[in-house]
Formats: C-alpha cells, structure tokens, sequence
C-alpha cells in the first residue's frame, strides 16, 4: 500500500490572502486597540493620542510581519523572552570571563624572557573517570 505525506506541516495555513490565522488576530486587534484609543481620549490629549497610538500600531505590524526566518523564532517569542527577561525573571549569568595570569620570568644566565601561562591540568581521578566514560560509550555504539 502507498500512503501519501504530508509535504510542508511546518507552514501555516493562509486565512484571508497571504495573511496566517495569528497574523490577522494581530492585525485586526492592533487596528481595533488604536480605534479605541483615538475615540476615547479626548481631543485635547492628541499629545497623548498619537504617539500612543503608533506605538500600538508598532507592536502591531512587527507583529504581523517580522520575519520568523531571521532569527528562527517568531517576533511573539522574542517579545514574550524579552518581557520575562526584564520584568518577571531573575538573571542568571553563568559563565564570567576570568583572564589568565601570566608569570615573566626573566632568565639570568641566557638572558631570555619566558612568559608562562598558568593552565589547569585533569587530576588523576577525572581523567580516569573521562576514560570510564570514552569506554562505556564506545561498548554502547558496538
């Protein structure tokens, strides 16, 4: 029996014209948000109103039209990262850059200079236990 597959699941359905199902919640709810607050903030606020007003609409079309392809992630991702980065987590930073010490030692009778870096070296135990590691690995593959 021959079954036919699916050639593109990872591609969302078109809606209405080259807009997706989110892409034109987006759309519609960002022009419906800035309806509203155009209508109900007086006339004397316009101060207000328009820069209020573009910072929805903003939002709103970055929304719909940031291209998932450049940083692989949809812009509600990104959006939603950033927000519980800044506002809801705590920060961990895991990994701090610790520059190496250098030791000149200046030698006397040939008069050269050596410059020595200090690098840690594997302990007897952990190279033992890498080694167990690399061996049980290779006994798993064959």
């Amino acid at each position: 029996m021959e079954f036919k597959v699916p050639q593109f699941i990872d591609i969302e359905d078109k809606i209405a014209g080259p807009f997706t199902f989110a892409q034109l919640v987006f759309l519609i709810g960002g022009g419906a948000i800035c309806y509203i607050i155009w209508t109900v903030l007086p006339p004397l606020l316009t101060f207000i109103k328009v820069p209020l007003v573009a910072l929805v609409a903003a939002l709103s079309l970055s929304l719909t039209f940031y291209p998932k392809e450049k940083h692989g992630k949809p812009f509600v991702e990104v959006l939603e990262s950033g927000l519980k980065f800044f506002f809801l987590k705590d920060k961990l930073y895991t990994w701090k850059r610790v520059p190496k010490e250098q030791v000149i030692i200046k030698e006397e009778n040939t008069g050269k200079t050596k410059i020595s870096v200090n690098i840690p070296s594997l302990s007897a135990s952990k190279l033992k236990d890498l080694s167990w590691s690399l061996d049980v690995k290779r006994e798993l593959d064959n």
